[in-house]
């Protein structure tokens, strides 16, 4: 019997893979990664196969746009098995498969969101040190994880516009589709129990979200103001726009 498939939602540095590993430990859920990533497709050699791709065939795959998704989910209804993927806004609006998907009532939408001031700096800091993924078996390879960045008005302004716009569809795909089809989850709620039992009763899983592992590790754990070297320029850039709101609790 086929089950409904499901799309994670989100943007980068908002703790995509973290939860794509997470579900992907339940045993009834097959959850891939970034799909339709610019640069490659990323999925595992077999299913590369069974999709008739390449890793670099992106083209080709976004040309295929949903068929891709579909025989994805051949396999995952044989197995009985949850079909779900992570990505990014941009990525499948680039595709053309986001309204499709959003608009959908034969797939199920998770809205992952980070604190956009958080998000800001933890993109910043990978994009100078190019480490994007830290996992337990990485984590004590000497990366470079505390690298402060330097605010920037104008970077800060177009991460907040990727910010509302996920947020509007978030809230127009809720209003349009209710809680059946459309959940809303945030970065800091992704280790608590009830939010990861709550999360598989919506996807349509028997397991057990108390159970759910990844080896995922967070990346900067000092105060978040401490990674930004000219932190009082941006406190007093949110004060005088009146975003100081958008600050995480301290």
């Amino acid at each position: 019997m086929s089950k409904t498939p499901f799309v994670i939602v989100t943007l980068p540095r908002s703790g995509s893979y973290h939860l794509r590993a997470l579900l992907d430990s339940a045993p009834d859920i097959r959850c891939y990664g970034e799909i339709f990533k610019g640069s490659e497709v990323e999925l595992p050699p077999e299913d590369l196969v069974l999709v008739g791709l390449g890793k670099k065939d992106t083209q080709k795959r976004d040309e295929m746009g949903m068929a891709v998704l579909n025989r994805l989910r051949k396999k995952t209804d044989a197995a009985e098995q949850i079909l779900g993927f992570k990505d990014f806004r941009f990525n499948l609006t680039r595709a053309k498969i986001y309204q499709q998907i959003t608009n959908s009532k034969g797939w199920r939408k998770v809205f992952l969101f980070r604190n956009p001031v958080e998000r800001y700096i933890s993109m910043e800091r990978a994009d100078l040190t190019g480490v994007f993924v830290v996992t337990e078996r990485n984590k004590d390879a000497g990366l470079d994880l505390k690298r402060p960045i330097r605010f920037d008005a104008e970077r800060f302004e177009k991460s907040m516009g990727s910010h509302r716009n996920l947020t509007r569809d978030a809230q127009t795909a809720l209003e349009k589709s209710g809680p059946d089809l459309v959940h809303v989850l945030d970065y800091a709620q992704l280790n608590t129990v009830e939010s990861r039992k709550a999360l598989m009763g919506f996807l349509g899983s028997a397991g057990d979200g108390a159970l759910l592992a990844s080896d995922h590790v967070k990346q900067f754990t000092a105060p978040f103001e401490s990674g930004v070297e000219n932190w009082p320029e941006m406190e007093a850039y949110l004060q005088e726009t009146r975003q100081m709101d958008l600050l995480p609790p301290r």
